[in-house]
């Protein structure tokens, strides 16, 4: 696909919600928001877009993923979808083996493990770390 100017190779999965997976030289320097719009919009996704991850693989069970989140229209610190989606496009792709240690922009390190068959995922978990971050008191009357 074409986006401001580039020619972009991607992956396709919907893990829930569909994303694009884009894997990059640089993670560090890749145009986030500027790309993920372009992607997110794009025709090819229309007409209800997609969000876009890019990925740098780290060794051949890691990545590493910025995420352009559609409905937020920018990056967010993690994506849960998103992880698993890019997890599964890199493993297709033959760029890394279950299970993946996939760290996330906010530097959280997620787990996703599966089975990957015949171009096909099954058994797909994803493992993180979980804060307890708020408590409180609902009234109904």
């Amino acid at each position: 696909m074409k986006v401001a100017g580039r020619t972009l190779r991607y992956g396709f999965v919907n893990s829930g919600v569909p994303h694009a997976v884009v894997d990059v030289r640089n993670l560090a320097a890749c145009d986030v928001r500027g790309l993920g719009s372009g992607i997110r919009y794009h025709k090819a996704f229309a007409p209800a877009g997609t969000n876009a991850n890019f990925i740098s693989i780290t060794g051949p069970r890691s990545l590493k993923i910025r995420t352009y989140e559609r409905g937020v229209e920018a990056e967010t610190l993690a994506c849960g979808t998103g992880i698993v989606a890019s997890a599964l496009v890199a493993a297709a792709t033959g760029k890394v083996k279950p299970p993946v240690k996939v760290t996330a922009a906010s530097g959280d390190v997620l787990t996703v493990n599966f089975s990957l068959a015949d171009g096909n995922a099954t058994n797909v978990t994803l493992l993180g770390p979980a804060v307890h971050v708020f408590e409180g008191a609902v009234e109904y009357r």
